[in-house]
């Protein structure tokens, strides 16, 4: 193999590998989840609450259908999914309850499940914000 060869080879196996690193690589990726849920509100007869929050993303390769934010609340056993606002698109939001009349705190956490892509296949992502307190007041 000539000289002129291997140099070709070097570079075409460097630019491959700069390919592949740009391609799965995560750095510079920023996710902000933003808590909109007042702190305290007033005892309604439903008892039951909004849950909101904004979750923004700068991921080049995340796959917007993927996104599965959930609220968990401490004590409950099952995770309120949540849906997407009609006006914004990175805005959420869930209805937590019915609480009990005696529940004068709920603490819960957000969670964002999603997919980006990346080679050879999806690969899956998350993250956590909280606890969060709500106080129900009477």
């Amino acid at each position: 193999m000539g000289q002129l060869q291997t140099k070709h080879l070097a570079v075409a196996v460097l630019l491959a590998g700069l390919l592949s690193a740009c391609l799965t690589s995560e750095s510079g990726v920023s996710t902000k989840i933003t808590n909109l849920t007042p702190t305290r509100i007033p005892r309604n007869t439903t008892g039951i609450y909004r849950v909101e929050m904004i979750w923004e993303s700068n991921q080049q390769a995340l796959r917007h259908e993927t996104i599965q934010p959930e609220v968990r609340v401490t004590g409950h056993t099952n995770a309120y999914p949540m849906k997407r606002t009609q006006l914004l698109s990175n805005r959420w939001e869930t209805l937590v309850g019915p609480l009990r009349p005696d529940e004068t705190n709920i603490f819960y956490l957000i969670k964002v499940n999603w997919k980006y892509n990346a080679i050879p296949v999806p690969r899956s992502s998350s993250q956590s914000a909280g606890p969060f307190r709500l106080r129900i007041l009477d």
